[in-house]
């Protein structure tokens, strides 16, 4: 009997514990999904009213103080040959860094700042300018933030990209704030976490501490807004702090900002609407019109608004002791020590005005792959010099060597702006392109159906061909470009197993007479016209500089081949136009086209079907160039045998695609493509290329599949680096 009561006390004890731990359970899910709800509609009213507060605030100018801490955890030998955007001191110091910016701000989103005041030197001022100044650019009642850095759409979309939980409620300057916890749903560094502190009632952000990923560091922002009369709405005062952590490397930079307002205007809804502006100089910029290091510790003691820290003054102090110390090592330094580390890092050297730059001599991030051309390895040199009226000369070569092609390509380009606020300059350009045949072969290649076409049939007779152009541009009106040059191409036959004809024009066999009699040389003197209605632009010191516009770009030009000129034996007329635009969609959503067409026309000798806007390109791009010109799987053949053209270029730009269903990998990628390509040609009448690409700072891969007529053709991919362009 005994025995009995234990088996049924043991049974109802059972029964207790799996009913109380189901309504524990039970419990707290009606509290989460309590909290949830209650967060959900509070942030529905936030972001309700944010089209109001998004524009209460039409102007202001402010002082901002700026002061920063590099802190160095550890660090190995690969740190002393950083690049430089890593903003990393090789020298290994823990840093410290403070200025003094103005800063011009209007609605809806447009900043302008100036550094008037800098205790450090130009990696830090670089620091502030490129990687803290945009997290202390925020309004945060716009979809997206910092330097549309961040997604943090409408009420319509911010549920597909965060949750968010109810944490409390406090009560601060008489006032209620609620606590509420960002998770987002997907690993992007488009997408943040962490708190909103939102006022009861005005539904206000009064405010926020959220974490992010940006390039290779973690970074957390606290930015709190004022809720008086005198500051409502606007940043007192923010805290931004880096992290990274990177190949055994690791540093923490901290930095305190704090805002002085001189003058607010308020958005008046009843004002008539202004007449369109299209200069925005004051928009998106920070100026440093020299570099204004003040070390003067009275001067810093009066325009600090905080103190210091011990720990800042005595970086401060530290930094001063290295100033005063001479440097013992530097006589006994190796003299090649700063050409290896320039060997695999960008390096810039500057005096006075000018500046001199390369891309490393063995930088590996200067790869690149596709399908076509196999590996490919480019460098970039650049030396230009400015002057104060604005005017600039500047020579930048570039090579580019195709490793399975054995060739080398390269561009010799100088420039020199005259006229900086009319886009006036003059340049001119030495290089080569990819080797071509001439038009006695194109009426044989249209008379071949396009699918069976095979350029190994027609025993092609190859030319080097090596260029010169001269040109010269000026603006007439805003937006509307003139521009007209010289052009020179030489034409150099190769002859396989034997000797090629060199480019200096010494012969030293047989063949003399036959390659003289095959050289081709084209005099083509070129005109063109330019116009962007409603182009917006920026005046940068004295240059002018285009920014975008709402319209369509377009673009005239017309080429003449004179015979019998400077030996010229081409006799022809090249027309081509096009016209190509970016459309912004919204969430860093756009659509990009570019339409172009080409004919060569009364044609009265043998030329070469070469292009200026139908060409293909041997050094990579940087991702965000305009696209247009360029088809991936094309082999060079097809754009000699094009006497005419017409080809579009269709590219959707969007920061969540297909990846976001793949978390492993999406949260490192900011940008996914798809691209649509369609060529005609009389070779080739249809032609398509599709492609899928996804990239980040660090660089982009795309792949691609090419149609002949409708029918597969091939397959084939690309990848270039993107960091430190």
């Amino acid at each position: 009997m005994n025995k009995k009561r234990k088996n049924i006390w043991w049974i109802i004890r059972k029964n207790v514990f799996i009913l109380s731990a189901f309504f524990l359970c039970f419990s707290a899910s009606l509290l989460a999904q309590d909290h949830s709800d209650k967060a959900d509609s509070i942030m529905i009213k936030v972001l309700g009213i944010r089209d109001l507060y998004r524009k209460y605030i039409y102007e202001y100018e402010a002082e901002a103080y700026i002061k920063g801490s590099t802190h160095i955890v550890k660090r190995n030998l690969l740190y002393r040959y950083a690049p430089r955007f890593l903003y990393l001191n090789r020298k290994g110091h823990n840093m410290f860094v403070e200025s003094i910016v103005d800063i011009h701000y209007t609605a809806p989103n447009y900043f302008a700042q100036q550094i008037k005041a800098l205790n450090g030197n130009k990696l830090n001022a670089d620091d502030i300018r490129k990687r803290v100044m945009p997290f202390l650019n925020v309004n945060i009642y716009n979809p997206t933030l910092f330097n549309d850095h961040v997604l943090f759409p409408g009420i319509n979309r911010i549920f597909h990209y965060y949750r968010f939980e109810y944490i409390a409620s406090s009560d601060t300057l008489g006032k209620t704030i609620h606590q509420i916890k960002i998770i987002p749903k997907m690993r992007s560094q488009k997408l943040i976490s962490g708190f909103l502190y939102i006022v009861d009632g005005t539904w206000m952000i009064y405010r926020f501490d959220i974490l992010g990923k940006w390039e290779f560091s973690k970074f957390r922002v606290q930015t709190e807004f004022g809720l008086q009369p005198d500051n409502f709405l606007l940043p007192l005062n923010s805290t931004v702090i880096f992290y990274m952590d990177l190949l055994g490397n690791e540093t923490i930079n901290y930095y305190f900002s704090n805002f002085k307002y001189r003058s607010v205007k308020s958005f008046q809804s009843q004002e008539k609407e202004a007449k369109v502006n299209y200069d925005v100089s004051d928009y998106f910029s920070v100026r440093v019109d020299s570099l204004p290091i003040i070390k003067d510790s009275l001067f810093w003691a009066e325009n600090r608004p905080v103190p210091l820290s011990n720990y800042e003054k005595s970086l401060i102090e530290d930094s001063r002791k290295r100033e005063r110390e001479p440097d013992s090592t530097a006589l006994n330094k190796p003299q090649f020590k700063y050409s290896s580390e320039g060997l695999i890092a960008p390096q810039s050297v500057k005096y006075n005005n000018t500046q001199f730059s390369y891309s490393g001599l063995l930088n590996p991030l200067k790869l690149a792959y596709s399908k076509l051309e196999g590996v490919m390895y480019w460098q970039q040199f650049k030396l230009h010099k400015d002057f104060a009226s604005g005017k600039e000369l500047q020579f930048s070569p570039q090579f580019g060597i195709l490793f399975r092609r054995q060739e080398l390509y390269f561009n010799l380009p100088a420039y020199w702006l005259f006229a900086p606020g009319k886009f006036g300059n003059i340049s001119c350009s030495f290089g080569n392109r990819n080797r071509s045949y001439s038009s006695a072969i194109i009426d044989q290649i249209n008379k071949e159906t396009p699918v069976n076409i095979h350029f190994e049939d027609f025993n092609l007779e190859y030319y080097k061909h090596f260029y010169t152009e001269l040109g010269i541009q000026y603006e007439l009106t805003n937006g509307l470009l003139l521009y007209g040059g010289l052009n020179y191409d030489w034409y150099i036959p190769v002859k396989t197993g034997k000797e090629e004809m060199q480019f200096t024009g010494n012969y030293s066999n047989g063949d003399v007479i036959d390659l003289v009699q095959n050289r081709y040389r084209a005099f083509v003197p070129m005109i063109g016209l330019q116009w962007t209605p409603g182009q917006y632009y920026r005046i940068n010191g004295k240059r002018k500089e285009y920014v975008g516009s709402s319209f369509p770009t377009f673009t005239l030009e017309y080429a003449k081949g004179i015979k019998n000129w400077f030996h010229s034996n081409s006799d022809y007329r090249r027309i081509e136009i096009d016209a190509q635009q970016r459309i912004p969609l919204g969430l860093m959503r756009s659509f990009q086209y570019y339409l172009g067409a080409g004919k060569f026309m009364q044609a009265k000798s043998i030329y070469f079907a070469d292009f200026n806007h139908f060409q293909r390109r041997y050094i990579p791009q940087s991702w965000n160039d305009p696209i247009g010109g360029y088809f991936h799987l094309l082999r060079g053949d097809w754009y000699n045998a094009a006497n005419a053209y017409i080809q579009v270029h269709c590219m959707y730009e969007l920061p969540f695609g297909v990846l976001k269903f793949f978390r492993s990998v999406s949260r490192d990628i900011l940008k996914e493509r798809f691209y649509v390509a369609q060529l005609y040609t009389p070779a080739l009448p249809c032609y398509t290329e599709l492609g899928y690409g996804v990239g980040n700072f660090l660089g982009n891969i795309g792949f691609f599949v090419s149609f002949n007529r409708g029918k597969y053709e091939s397959i084939g991919a690309k990848f270039a680096f993107e960091l430190g362009r």
